[in-house]
């Protein structure tokens, strides 16, 4: 089960490995954007965590709620109302249980998807988040369809989010300021992409130290 608490431990997870890779991710975007992704990521997931942990959240998705509104109030341009608009789709379908479980985090990854596409107006192939997200959220629901159990869903995610991100190296981007200047981000993966595998990432690993627990 996903718990509250468990909840503000996976965004806590999240900011500590987005925050230790920023120079990275900046690096990423600097190719053919501003050079702030890394920054701006690490900051929003900062706000995030520190509402994680100090919020007043009775439910998960009270905080994953939380973290969407965090994106959306610290962070400017398409990163943070794409990033809020995961969070926030994450948290409405948690909000349907009182005792949400793989279950419904898979539906809530496939949510977020659904939403960012729709926001982003993009789609696999236009070299952004979603190069990560979408194969990350269809492994999971393979993995969940076999009877995986949580820890298993979500590590199986967070491969296939690294396997999307390092892909979109070979692409050349349709969406976002890089589209104006394709050619330049060849040979270099998309810093949201990569966010989102961080992300997940920590959250199979975050899952994993509870189990081992």
């Amino acid at each position: 089960m996903i718990d509250r608490d468990l909840a503000a431990r996976l965004v806590v997870a999240a900011h500590r490995r987005v925050r230790d890779h920023r120079e990275e991710l900046s690096r990423l975007d600097s190719v053919a954007g501003d050079g702030d992704h890394g920054v701006n990521m690490a900051t929003a997931l900062a706000e995030a965590a520190r509402r994680a942990e100090q919020g007043d959240h009775s439910t998960p998705a009270d905080v994953m709620r939380a973290a969407g509104s965090a994106f959306h109030e610290t962070v400017g341009g398409a990163a943070g109302a794409l990033f809020g608009s995961f969070f926030g789709a994450l948290a409405g379908q948690l909000s349907r249980s009182e005792e949400p479980d793989a279950r419904q985090l898979v539906a809530g990854l496939e949510k977020g998807l659904a939403r960012v596409a729709r926001v982003g107006k993009s789609e696999p192939g236009h070299k952004t988040m979603i190069d990560a997200l979408a194969p990350a959220v269809r492994a999971a629901r393979e993995s969940l369809d076999r009877g995986d159990d949580l820890e298993f869903v979500m590590a199986t995610a967070a491969r296939a989010a690294r396997r999307g991100a390092r892909a979109t190296a070979a692409m050349r981007p349709s969406a976002g300021r890089a589209r104006f200047a394709p050619d330049h981000s060849l040979g270099t993966e998309d810093p949201g992409a990569n966010t989102v595998a961080l992300v997940l990432e920590s959250w199979a690993e975050q899952l994993s130290s509870e189990v081992r627990v």
